[in-house]
C-alpha cells in the first residue's frame, strides 16, 4: 500500500495546484516566454536569415502501481520476498531548440535526456534502475513552400490516431497497447504533406529507414536487413472539429534479419493499416479507431508463430470546467500470439506474460490543466487502467490481467 502513496499524493497536489492555478498563469507565461530566445516581430529586430529561435524542454516524471489479478504472487521479485509493485520514472524528457530562417523554413533539434532515472527492472533476483541514454529524438529542415510542406531529417512518421498526437497534447498517460505496438519510432527520411489549411483533403507521403537502436551512445546503427518503410496519409474534413483519416504503413523488413546486438524501430508490422475518426462537440471530444497490422514483426524479425493483429480504440472525453477533462478508453486487441498487452509497468512488475491472444483494457483518467488557454504547457495527470487478456503465448503463460494505476506531472515549453 505504500507504494500507492505517490498517486494519492498527486491527487492531492492536483485539487491544491488547480486552485492556486492563477499564480501559475503569471510565473508559468513568463517562463514559457523566456524560452523564446528571439523573436524578430517582438524584438523589433527586423532580419531576412532568423526569424525566431527558441529552446524547447518536455520534461515528465510519472508514478506506477501494478495490482494484477492474482495477488502477490503475479509480482515479480515475490518468491524471494523482494517484490515491488510500484515503479516511477522520467519519461519523455526532451530539450532541443527550434528555429525559423529565412522565411520559409525551420530548423529543429529534440534530445532524449540521458543520465536520468528510469523505470526499475527485475534482474537476477535484484531490482535496478535503468539508465536513460542521451540520444536525438528529431533533427529535421522543415520547408514550407505553400501549398506543400517538405520534411528531412530525423522526425516521427505521424500516423495512426492516437501516434499522431504530440507527447504534449497526449490526453492519456499512456498511448494505448496496440498503437504502441504498431506505430514506429523516430526515423530518419523524408516526406512531404500538404500545407494548406483552407482545403477539406490533408495528406502525407514519406519514405524512412528502419533504424536499429545498438550499443552507440548517440544513434542508432542501420543494418542491410532492415531496410525502410514507406507510409501514406490521407485525410478528409467532415467539419469544422471533425476530421477522417485513413494510414498505410509497409517495412521493407527482411524477415530473416536477426541482428541481436540491435532493437527494430520501424512498424510493429509488415503492413499497417488504421482509420480514425476523430470529432469535437462542444465540451465533449471523440476518437474511434480501427487498425490492423499484417505479419506481425519483433526485433529480430517475424514473430515466432504469429501472424496478424488488430483492434480498436475508442476515446471519450468531457472538459468539465477550463481546468479539469475527464476521460475514458476502450482498447480491444485480437491475434493469435500476436498481441502485445499490459502496458508500460506490467511487462516490469507483473509475471504475467507481454504477449497474448486478446486483450481489452479500460482506461479512467482525468487531467488538471494549470493554463486553461494552453493545456500542453502544464498539466497533472491520473489515470487507472484495468486490463484482461485471453489466450497463452508460444510458453503457456497468460497474458496480463488486472489494474495499473498512474500518475504523471508533464510540462512543455
Amino acid at each position: 500500500m505504500m507504494m500507492k502513496a505517490p498517486f494519492y499524493s498527486i491527487l492531492l497536489t492536483s485539487v491544491c495546484a488547480v486552485s492556486a492555478s492563477e499564480g501559475w498563469l503569471s510565473w508559468g507565461d513568463a517562463l514559457a516566454r523566456s524560452f523564446k530566445i528571439f523573436d524578430a516581430e517582438r524584438d523589433r529586430a527586423d532580419n531576412p536569415y532568423v526569424q525566431e529561435v527558441s529552446l524547447r524542454m518536455r520534461p515528465q516524471y510519472q508514478w506506477g502501481y501494478v495490482d494484477p489479478a492474482g495477488g502477490a504472487g503475479r509480482v515479480k521479485g515475490a518468491s524471494a520476498g523482494a517484490d515491488r509493485r510500484g515503479n516511477d520514472e522520467w519519461r519523455r524528457f526532451r530539450i532541443g531548440v527550434q528555429a525559423k530562417v529565412m522565411r520559409h523554413f525551420t530548423l529543429l533539434s529534440d534530445w532524449n535526456i540521458g543520465g536520468l532515472n528510469g523505470r526499475y527492472k527485475h534482474s537476477d533476483g535484484q531490482w535496478e534502475r535503468g539508465r536513460s541514454q542521451a540520444a536525438v529524438y528529431e533533427l529535421y529542415v522543415q520547408g514550407n513552400f505553400k501549398p506543400v510542406i517538405f520534411t528531412l531529417g530525423k522526425n516521427k512518421p505521424t500516423f495512426i490516431g492516437e501516434y499522431r498526437i504530440s507527447d504534449s497534447k497526449l490526453p492519456t498517460i499512456e498511448r494505448s497497447d496496440l498503437v504502441s505496438q504498431l506505430a514506429p519510432e523516430s526515423l530518419y527520411g523524408v516526406s512531404f504533406s500538404n500545407s494548406d489549411t483552407d482545403t477539406k483533403w490533408d495528406w502525407l507521403f514519406g519514405v524512412w529507414l528502419n533504424g536499429q537502436r545498438d550499443s552507440l551512445w548517440l544513434e542508432p546503427a542501420f543494418h542491410t536487413g532492415t531496410n525502410a518503410m514507406t507510409g501514406v496519409s490521407v485525410s478528409r474534413s467532415l467539419g469544422e472539429q471533425d476530421w477522417m483519416h485513413l494510414d498505410w504503413m509497409h517495412s521493407f523488413m527482411d524477415e530473416s534479419c536477426t541482428e541481436e546486438s540491435a532493437s527494430y524501430e520501424g512498424p510493429g508490422a509488415r503492413d499497417v493499416i488504421a482509420l480514425t475518426w476523430e470529432a469535437k462537440r462542444g465540451k465533449f471530444g471523440f476518437m474511434a479507431e480501427a487498425m490492423t497490422g499484417f505479419n506481425v514483426t519483433a526485433s529480430t524479425g517475424r514473430r515466432e508463430n504469429a501472424e496478424n493483429v488488430g483492434g480498436i480504440s475508442l476515446i471519450p472525453t468531457y472538459r468539465i470546467s477550463p481546468r479539469v477533462e475527464a476521460m475514458f478508453r476502450y482498447a480491444l486487441a485480437i491475434g493469435s500470439n500476436a498481441v502485445e498487452s499490459g502496458g508500460r509497468y506490467a511487462s516490469t512488475n507483473s509475471t504475467y506474460s507481454s504477449t497474448c491472444d486478446l486483450s481489452q483494457a479500460f482506461y479512467f483518467g482525468v487531467n488538471f490543466y494549470l493554463d486553461p488557454e494552453k493545456v500542453d504547457l502544464a498539466r497533472i495527470m491520473l489515470g487507472a487502467e484495468y486490463a484482461h487478456a485471453s489466450g497463452r503465448d508460444a510458453m503457456g503463460e497468460r497474458g496480463f490481467t488486472g489494474w495499473q494505476y498512474s500518475a504523471a506531472l508533464r510540462f512543455n515549453f
